[in-house]
C-alpha cells in the first residue's frame, strides 16, 4: 500500500498507510462481510481524500489498492 501511496505521489504517504493499516485491523473480516468491506472502503477513501481533493483520483487510487489485494490474495 505505501509503495502504491507513494507512485501516487500522496502527501504524507506513511501516515496514510498507517491509517490504512489501522482500518485493516479494524474491520478483519472484510474478505468474508459485505458490511466490512464498505466501512474499510470507505476508511481507506477518507484517508486518501484527507491528502487529495481530485475525488476521481482518489476513486482510482482506492480501487487499484483492493485489485492489488484481490491479486495478492489468489496467488
Amino acid at each position: 500500500m505505501f509503495r502504491t501511496l507513494l507512485d501516487e505521489k500522496i502527501e504524507h504517504a506513511e501516515e496514510v498507510s498507517r491509517q490504512i493499516r489501522v482500518a485493516f485491523v479494524e474491520f478483519p473480516n472484510w474478505k468474508k462481510s459485505d458490511r466490512e468491506m464498505r466501512e474499510l472502503r470507505k476508511k481507506v477513501t477518507f484517508a486518501i481524500y484527507a491528502q487529495s481533493d481530485d475525488p476521481d483520483r482518489v476513486t482510482g487510487i482506492v480501487d487499484n489498492l483492493f485489485r492489488l489485494l484481490e491479486k495478492a490474495n489468489r496467488i
